[in-house]
């Protein structure tokens, strides 16, 4: 198309000069314009000064990509080149193309209808394909069905330069496309592999996913920085053989379905850890203080329990630990999220959050906390923007309106299950049918409760 377009343009400005050149009996004179040859080139010939002709083409093509080349019977060949648009402007069209659309969350959960997108973009011309393809594998998307993860291995077992798995960054796999055996003959093609997420699923009768191949997996992909393990039995050989190789792992989301020791952690003593999900299937496990001090040897951001109690013990060995040292156990830690918070009263509370200051998102289950722990979170977490409290019964509308009051970047706030909270009161335009109890506020509602600041309308 390019070259067509650059043809009919060299054809619009070309033609009227041959036919200006006419000799005043009507004859036409020396000068001829010949059309495309089959590669593309245009060729221009004139019996004067070929200097002359070669500016005067220059001028013509002065907006367009073309090489210029007279040849020694003074013919002139005009190459044009198909115009590239600028790698930012590729970037940018990519960045539109892996957008998350409504209902995404996250940026590396690509779907199916984003990989098709991709695909096309690698048929657009090679300027497109060098960017798009190794996109493309970047986070291959596999659908329910062992047909295409075959298919998948067996590209990248093929020979390439570089090999299509070294493009491999992020992956997401469950037992219904892939078990011990497909994941051993999967994981020597993607060395550089960077997030992988494994999934049982204990409802159907597939094989699951084990630690036979998990134990395999750290010596052939060592460059991992998050892991999720869902439904796994992981076993103490796996852990030991991902904290000797993948000393770069900030990211663990273990969802176990047996008991490990309470030291498992110091397996991973060589990673990096910022974030650590732990949830048990099944019974409530015992939360041990050897546990919670394995965390606080790592410089979390992020902490996550779920069915493990007391996770009050996190607050009350933090708070020890603070009162030995200046530093407290996790000076960066910005999200909290804690289930059998039934041990955390106000004064364990307020200690902890006095050291943990950069606290940006709290999520707190069962916790006995009253109208003072809200008003010390308006005071020491002046960057908090996300809170939810479940089953915490000790707080009343008025002190969570003055609260929100003085907390100018909240964006979301949901309660459940908290007896006090009536939510008319909170917030005075709420439906009159919204259960006691239960509250959820959005950025557009406490915008109104700040706008509203002042006015004496809230309930004690």
């Amino acid at each position: 198309m390019a070259t067509e377009y650059s043809s009919t343009l060299l054809n619009s400005y070309l033609f009227p000069l041959s036919q200006s050149q006419e000799s005043g009996d009507g004859t036409p004179s020396d000068d001829q314009y010949f059309s495309d040859d089959e590669h593309g080139h245009s060729h221009f010939t004139r019996g004067g000064d070929t200097k002359q002709m070669k500016r005067y083409a220059e001028e013509l093509l002065q907006h367009e990509r073309s090489t210029i080349q007279v040849k020694p019977d003074d013919t002139v060949i005009i190459t044009p080149h198909l115009p590239q648009l600028p790698n930012e402007i590729l970037a940018r069209i990519m960045h539109y193309v892996l957008k998350p659309g409504p209902g995404m969350y996250g940026r590396d959960n690509r779907q199916i209808d984003q990989q098709l997108d991709l695909c096309t973009c690698t048929l657009v011309n090679k300027q497109f394909y060098a960017i798009a393809y190794p996109l493309l594998w970047r986070e291959p998307v596999l659908e329910l069905g062992r047909t295409q993860l075959q298919r998948i291995n067996d590209s990248l077992a093929t020979k390439e330069a570089p090999p299509v798995g070294h493009y491999v960054r992020n992956l997401r796999l469950d037992n219904q496309i892939c078990n011990d055996t497909e994941l051993l003959r999967l994981m020597p093609h993607i060395p550089h592999l960077e997030t992988l997420s494994i999934e049982n699923d204990t409802d159907n009768y597939l094989p699951l996913m084990t630690s036979t191949s998990l134990q395999q997996l750290p010596h052939h992909c060592p460059h991992l920085t998050s892991l999720t393990l869902w439904r796994i039995d992981l076993s103490e050989a796996a852990l030991r053989a991902i904290g000797h190789h993948c000393h770069q792992l900030t990211d663990i989301d273990f969802n176990l379905i047996t008991d490990l020791q309470d030291d498992f952690l110091s397996a991973l003593s060589h990673c990096p850890l910022k974030t650590i999900r732990l949830c048990h299937m099944g019974e409530r496990i015992l939360l041990t203080e050897t546990l919670v001090l394995e965390m606080t040897k790592k410089d979390l951001t992020e902490l996550h329990l779920t069915i493990y109690e007391p996770s009050g013990l996190i607050m009350k060995i933090a708070n020890k630990h603070n009162k030995t040292t200046v530093v407290p156990c996790w000076p960066r830690l910005q999200v909290l999220n804690l289930e059998c918070c039934d041990g955390i009263d106000d004064a364990t509370f307020i200690a902890f959050i006095k050291t943990h200051p950069d606290l940006q998102v709290l999520r707190l289950d069962g916790a006995n906390l009253t109208n003072a722990s809200l008003d010390a979170m308006a005071v020491s977490l002046r960057g908090l923007h996300s809170v939810m409290f479940n089953n915490v019964n000790g707080i009343s509308s008025g002190g969570v309106r003055r609260w929100i009051q003085n907390c100018p970047r909240l964006v979301f706030v949901e309660f459940q299950q908290c007896d006090q909270i009536v939510g008319r009161d909170v917030l005075l335009e709420t439906d009159n049918d919204v259960l006691r109890g239960f509250l959820k506020l959005k950025k557009h509602d406490i915008f109104k409760i700040h706008r509203a600041q002042g006015t004496g309308n809230a309930h004690g």
